[in-house]
């Protein structure tokens, strides 16, 4: 994970499409958080220091995990669990008939659960 941030300059990671329920065309886009980005790992945060003063944007300190719609339809809401390796987060409502892409916030830091240098990041459907 860290040599792909790397690689990307600290910019979303997304996966390969994903069936999630019966929707296929499901992204993941991944974005390591304030707690990454401010740590020697990010060879951007020097570049950090140099926004200007009063620039307003969202901050979240653990990362982001946002699911992305592709082309597919979907005019029901759907309630999934997200586990970051072992830890779950949720459960989770999304409705993608109102927006093709809902973000969610991390509650633990990622950094905590790398298994062999990877991320396990896995999608729980709730079947009601």
């Amino acid at each position: 994970v860290f040599s792909r941030l790397k690689t990307s300059a600290g910019f979303a990671l997304v996966s390969p499409p994903l069936q999630l329920g019966d929707i296929s065309d499901v992204r993941l886009q991944f974005s390591p958080g304030e707690g990454w980005a401010a740590s020697g790992r990010n060879p951007k945060n020097k570049a950090k220091s140099t926004r200007p003063e009063g620039k307003a944007r969202k901050v979240s300190e653990h990362g982001t995990v946002s699911l992305k719609l592709g082309d597919a339809v979907c005019g029901e809401t759907l309630t999934f669990y997200l586990f970051v390796g072992s830890m779950r987060q949720g459960p989770f409502e999304c409705n993608f008939a109102e927006q093709v892409v809902h973000e969610l916030q991390l509650k633990v830091d990622w950094r905590k659960h790398l298994e062999a240098g990877s991320l396990p990041l896995c999608l729980q459907l709730v079947q009601g």
